[in-house]
């Protein structure tokens, strides 16, 4: 099978650098499935998992936003955040999901604004995220 070039990079650290023969990843409008010779794109990510098939195994990450970028033979993550789906707990990834049902539900003292409303959202989702990622693996 060919192979193409997988770059996962965070504002803090460069995470991954290898070849890979599949890679699906989370984007903002659903999940996209990466192979050799896809045609270039710019996606914005989503908060979500990331599965990474090299010649060496399987990796497993949770991106959280970012953008993805497929040019030439290389695919480019560039992650708001990225975590290691083997460094995840689970107990507290379920704790991090009650935390964020809970800002869900919360009563304020004022509406929220669509700004804040997403911003919890997106931490739900991503707390949801890596439980799924965690009991998968």
């Amino acid at each position: 099978m060919t192979m193409f070039q997988c770059k996962i990079v965070t504002p803090a650290d460069s995470v991954l650098d290898e070849e890979a023969k599949y890679v699906t990843f989370q984007a903002f409008d659903g999940q996209r499935g990466v192979m050799r010779g896809a045609s270039p794109f710019l996606a914005k990510l989503g908060g979500g998992q990331c599965r990474i098939d090299t010649a060496s195994g399987t990796k497993r990450y949770v991106l959280n936003g970012g953008f993805a970028q497929m040019n030439a033979d290389t695919l480019v993550l560039l992650a708001d955040g990225a975590e290691d789906v083997e460094s995840i707990k689970l107990d507290e990834a379920t704790k991090r999901v009650s935390e964020a049902d809970a800002k869900v539900t919360a009563q304020n003292d004022k509406p929220l604004t669509l700004v804040q409303r997403e911003k919890i959202e997106s931490e739900q989702s991503l707390a949801r995220a890596r439980v799924a990622a965690v009991r998968r693996a």
